[in-house]
């Protein structure tokens, strides 16, 4: 089956390196960049990467309205995303499409997410918080979650899911469908590395915004009981987060960096619980954020 690959791109800082892997990689039939950044990369990229398409929006968009906006482009039976600020391991292609083809039921096939490089205590907390339940070395198989950093749908899924796919949503709600209609997720090994780009400010903010928007969605409809209900049990986030990560993290010999990180790993769930809070009580912000 043919795999398409969509990078998503809102800061065209490391899109080059990402396109110069992907583009070594033969089992990538086709490539698309979908972007909104303030100059569209083609104006520089186009003639170094002459077989990648590009998709420009003068306009900001979300991560998943450029990400959906790039598989309505692609054609391939099977479409692979990740965004340009992580890097495709060499044979990230090969492997995807080696799960979809050993999972012919999963409509979703992901991978882990692993550190590029060590960073500063910020930069591994944030990634802790990211991605600490998704970093290698992992089980491969059937999973209850995925991360929304290393993607792969089969597109005959994706057209019947077109309702959250034209609206924009992001990932959550189209898995968890899949998952309620006893639909496998498949965790395979295909990596990507990730390395911080963002300052502490940016990072707090991101991690808000991630957990306002998680929130509204969850919400969405729901009566005040509900949300105040839930907008209540947020002040207990930032403890039962890490808890959760710990529990993620038992077997992965990363607790020197996680302990080194700690305090910044509170600090963003903490973020992420006060914005829960607001989404909850107030909904989504209306305003289009990339970080």
């Amino acid at each position: 089956m043919a795999l398409s690959v969509v990078v998503i791109s809102y800061n065209a800082g490391r899109l080059a390196e990402c396109l110069e892997r992907l583009t070594r990689q033969p089992d990538a039939a086709e490539i698309i960049v979908s972007d909104c950044s303030d100059r569209d990369p083609a104006g520089t990229l186009a003639s170094q990467f002459p077989r990648v398409r590009f998709l420009h929006f003068t306009e900001k968009r979300s991560v998943p309205q450029l990400r959906w906006a790039g598989v309505r482009q692609s054609t391939g039976d099977l479409v692979a995303t990740l965004e340009a600020r992580t890097m495709p391991a060499e044979d990230w292609c090969a492997v995807l499409s080696r799960a979809h083809a050993a999972h012919p039921d999963a409509p979703v096939v992901g991978g882990p997410v692993a550190l590029l490089a060590p960073g500063s205590p910020h930069d591994e907390g944030l990634y802790f918080c990211e991605y600490g339940a998704f970093a290698p070395p992992i089980d491969a198989g059937p999973v209850a979650s995925l991360s929304g950093a290393n993607l792969s749908y089969r597109r005959q899924a994706l057209e019947a899911a077109r309702d959250l796919v034209d609206a924009g949503r992001w990932e959550t709600p189209l898995h968890e469908r899949w998952r309620a209609e006893g639909r496998p997720l498949v965790l395979s090994t295909a990596t990507v590395l990730f390395e911080n780009a963002m300052p502490a400010s940016t990072a707090i903010r991101q991690r808000f915004a991630y957990g306002r928007g998680y929130a509204a969605v969850r919400v969405e409809g729901a009566g005040w009981m509900r949300r105040a209900a839930y907008a209540a049990f947020c002040p207990a986030l930032p403890v039962l987060m890490t808890a959760r990560l710990i529990q993620s993290l038992r077997y992965k010999k990363l607790w020197s960096r996680f302990w080194r990180a700690l305090p910044w790993i509170l600090v963003f769930n903490s973020a992420w619980a006060a914005g829960e809070c607001v989404g909850y009580l107030a909904g989504e912000s209306g305003a289009v954020e990339n970080f």
